[in-house]
């Protein structure tokens, strides 16, 4: 048995895990081979003994690979223009066009889908190799790098990927957002400089229509774009920082008086916006994805984002009852990950483990990892492909419906967990509970019944404040044990248009073994349907985490309503429903988090063969805890303490340690007060940092409230440099 099996989240595979040679290239991922024996680093950090698994849910048959090469050779090039201050960038700085290619190499053809790619927050200039340390930010400022650094290429981490895709007719642009953006200085209302990327994604754009349409393709392309590219065919990528700069970007494009359409007049369409490991609420607004296909890649044990903040638009997203076009919202929460493997160029991790499972990366000195990028081929890929270009496969998007198993390209690697609407749009989905009332009502204003179970309706950690949940726990299982929500009185609902009953759920505490209970729904008339025991459908153990914590990320289950009695005893017609019944029968004691109950109008799995596991014994990944966060007070000085003229207060920070260029907010703590304006200076040293503080946010610090800086806002339980008590006394005027 190979390593990659040790890892498996589902059922044990022979021996033909594949693994991605793309580290011999430089440029891209070989073709899936064999696994060979594991190095002694990794194996050392992965424990073989499996935890036992329990429940076998029922699904289809796998979802397609979409990980492979395709038909086409592929050829890439890259396009810079000179650095310069453009206002509708950033008014106070230089920023610049810069991006890589992938592309058909013959495009004689007809004009082919555009994918457009952005890269998350890092450093700007590197040093060494194996891993390079990317540990200066001289190039945002200054468009060179010291000697003996090189400026990193973010932009050439998604490669691997791009020229997959290419391979498939797609033309891919991935954009460079070194100068001026990445590690630079936050602007008030634009902390983490997302709407400053909003906006240079649609300069790249409207340079890319200005080649379809007039001509002017840069000769460093070495191809004439006039009329190659698919305006109707628009996929969006981003990661990190890039994800929310995306959702900056449709924004901008869809607001009400935007000068961009003009700007772009090729009948622009976006048809889906994928996000990996993205922030959120960097900006003074909040971007979501309304109106188009969108999905969230979360690593379980990312470093960096270490609050899996891109749960947040998913969560804010089923509340958009009205959507007005009709499109699916997933998340793909991938086990044993970090932030920084996905990109290529990132060669260091940024995590220090997994809690309570096995991380697929190996958290020390070493360089990206295999496997991770494995996962990233085969969701990204699943997604352009299944939702960009007129030649596009429905199927592959399979890979985002936890009614269907995953390929073994993913299921050979580590677990998944997936949620998924069809669309929050009424039309599509009727609201069943949402807990958004109080304790004992249901959101249509009925009676709830919690019979031997404590209920409350709360929110939950690290997801959006509209999110709110029924927290539900039992001490004994029997047939009597349950909740129940009502969403109708009288004669009820007709439940003839619906087609699935879905509804998200986690365990309140990491169990290793499966938490089953069942689901009935409850009829008009008083009957009760079959009890559906949760097990068939999904195999609820976690939730797992990484630094710092456990992640309570909330997966889906998806029961098709014909798997319920639905029909009386006299003849075909469907009864009417009055509620929705989950009866805890089986597991004791447990406590489970329940949201977002719907009921759905289509059912994927029409047409489809479910097929049960064959019962073998189950791969676990094994348990294992990251290393604690460490608190930094060694060489921490406290530069300086100035007023600028505008009245802001600056506080210049000082560290042997550096602070690393992250995509989460570097956050100044003072008392229980945070501030996140923050700076490195002009030369780019990342071992000095400057907030800025209003003059009323200085007025209400007080000299002797210990000072900190940490990465996110809240998140005390990270890594943080310390710098003792704050002295108000050494306030001086510049």
């Amino acid at each position: 048995m190979t390593i990659l099996s040790h890892l498996a989240s589902c059922k044990p595979r022979r021996k033909a895990a594949p693994v991605l040679n793309w580290l011999a290239t430089g440029l891209c991922l070989a073709a899936l081979v064999s696994a060979s024996p594991a190095s002694a680093a990794f194996t050392a950090a992965v424990q073989t003994q499996p935890l036992a698994r329990g429940g076998e849910p029922l699904l289809a048959a796998a979802a397609p690979d979409a990980s492979d090469f395709g038909p086409y050779a592929t050829t890439l090039a890259e396009y810079q223009f000179p650095a310069a201050i453009d206002p509708e960038v950033l008014a106070d700085r230089a920023t610049e066009v810069w991006g890589v290619v992938h592309r058909p190499t013959d495009m004689s053809g007809g004009p082919l889908p555009v994918l457009v790619f952005l890269h998350g927050n890092h450093g700007t200039c590197g040093t060494g190799s194996n891993p390079r340390i990317d540990d200066r930010s001289d190039y945002t400022t200054t468009g060179v790098c010291p000697t003996g650094y090189v400026v990193v290429p973010n932009h050439r981490g998604y490669d691997y990927t791009a020229e997959r895709l290419a391979s498939w007719g797609y033309v891919v642009v991935s954009i460079n957002a070194n100068r001026g953006i990445n590690a630079g200085a936050g602007v008030p209302g634009d902390n983490g400089l997302n709407q400053a990327r909003g906006r240079l994604i649609l300069k790249h754009i409207q340079r890319l229509s200005e080649w379809n349409t007039v001509g002017g393709t840069p000769a460093s392309l070495g191809v004439d774009l006039r009329g190659k590219l698919d305006f109707s065919q628009i996929g969006l990528m981003g990661h990190s920082r890039g994800g929310e700069g995306m959702r900056a970007a449709y924004n901008f494009y869809r607001d009400p008086g935007s000068p961009w359409p003009a700007r772009i007049p090729n009948n622009l369409t976006f048809k889906g916006l994928f996000e990996l490991a993205p922030v959120d609420g960097q900006t003074n607004r909040i971007f979501d994805a309304d109106d188009i296909p969108w999905t969230v890649l979360l690593p379980m044990c990312d470093g960096d984002v270490s609050n899996l903040a891109g749960i947040r638009p998913y969560d804010r997203m089923m509340r958009y009852l009205g959507e007005n076009v009709p499109t699916a919202k997933s998340t793909y929460t991938v086990w044993g990950t970090n932030h920084n493997y996905y990109n290529t160029e990132w060669q260091r991790s940024d995590s220090s483990g997994c809690l309570l499972h096995t991380p697929v990366f190996a958290p020390g000195p070493s360089v990206g990892s295999p496997q991770q990028l494995q996962i990233g081929l085969a969701s990204l890929n699943a997604f352009m492909r299944g939702y960009v270009g007129t030649g596009a496969t429905p199927a592959f998007l399979q890979n985002f419906n936890p009614q269907f198993e995953l390929p073994t390209t993913v299921t050979s690697v580590t677990r998944v967990e997936r949620a998924f609407t069809d669309s929050p749009n009424s039309t599509v989905t009727k609201v069943i509970e949402d807990f958004d009332l109080q304790t004992g009502t249901s959101s249509a204003g009925l009676p709830q019944v919690a019979n031997n179970v404590l209920l409350s309706h709360r929110s939950v950690f690290e997801h959006d404040p509209t999110l709110r949940a029924g927290w539900i726990s039992w001490s004994q299982a029997s047939t009597n044990t349950y909740f129940q929500t009502n969403v109708a009185g009288g004669i009820g609902i007709d439940l003839s248009p619906y087609k699935t009953l879905d509804l998200r759920l986690e365990n309140q505490a990491y169990t290793p073994d499966p938490t089953n209970f069942s689901v009935a729904l409850v009829f008009a008339d008083g009957s009760l349907s079959n009890l559906l025991p949760l097990k068939s459908y999904l195999d609820l153990i976690g939730p797992v985490g990484g630094p710092p914590g456990i992640h309570t990320m909330l997966q889906s289950v998806r029961i098709p309503l014909a798997d319920f009695s639905l029909t009386g005893s006299r003849g075909s017609r469907v009864k009417r429903l009055k509620g929705v019944r989950l009866v805890f029968n089986d597991t004791a004691p447990g406590a489970i988090i329940a949201a977002n109950i719907r009921l759905s109008t289509i059912d994927s799995l029409q047409g489809a063969a479910a097929t049960r596991p064959s019962g073998a014994d189950l791969s676990r990944l094994t348990q294992t805890r990251p290393e604690p966060a460490s608190v930094i007070t060694e060489g921490n000085t406290v530069v300086s303490l100035r007023k600028v003229a505008d009245g802001t207060t600056e506080l210049e920070l000082s560290s042997q340690e550096s602070f690393p260029v992250r995509n989460e907010l570097a956050v100044l703590r003072i008392g229980n007060r945070e501030f996140a304006l923050s700076r490195y200076p002009a030369g780019g040293d990342t071992n000095r940092l400057i907030f800025s503080l209003s003059e009323a946010d200085f007025a209400q610090v007080k000299s002797g409230d210990e000072v900190y800086v940490q990465y996110g806002r809240g998140n005390t339980a990270g890594q943080r440099w310390s710098f003792g008590p704050l002295n108000k006394g050494l306030l001086q005027s510049r």
